[in-house]
């Protein structure tokens, strides 16, 4: 038997930048980026682990998100950084590739 599939939950997440003129970054745990908004980022996604940048390529903030939130760049940088993941990126044996 098999068991019915379980709707995700979406939570509620924004996050200001301390200026209106900063890119904010949000990437997913495998690497991926998400969304990316200038100022303010305020978006419904899955609960999770996601990394936020302030500007590509400067440091890595995690965010482990189980409830709706709402952080201010001061907040995330009084917190760790982490490295932002590496996409795991596989070509398909239709490119030429194998996908071992």
């Amino acid at each position: 038997m098999t068991s019915p599939a379980t709707n995700p939950t979406y939570r509620k997440l924004v996050i200001v930048a301390s200026s209106p003129t900063t890119d904010i970054w949000l990437g997913d745990d495998k690497g991926h980026f998400v969304q990316k908004e200038t100022g303010t980022l305020e978006t419904n996604v899955t609960e999770g682990r996601y990394t936020v940048e302030f500007g590509l390529g400067t440091l890595t903030y995690p965010i482990h998100l189980t409830e709706d939130a709402r952080y201010t760049g001061a907040q995330l940088r009084e917190g760790p950084t982490c490295p932002r993941p590496i996409p795991n990126i596989e070509l398909g044996e239709e490119n030429g590739q194998s996908l071992a």
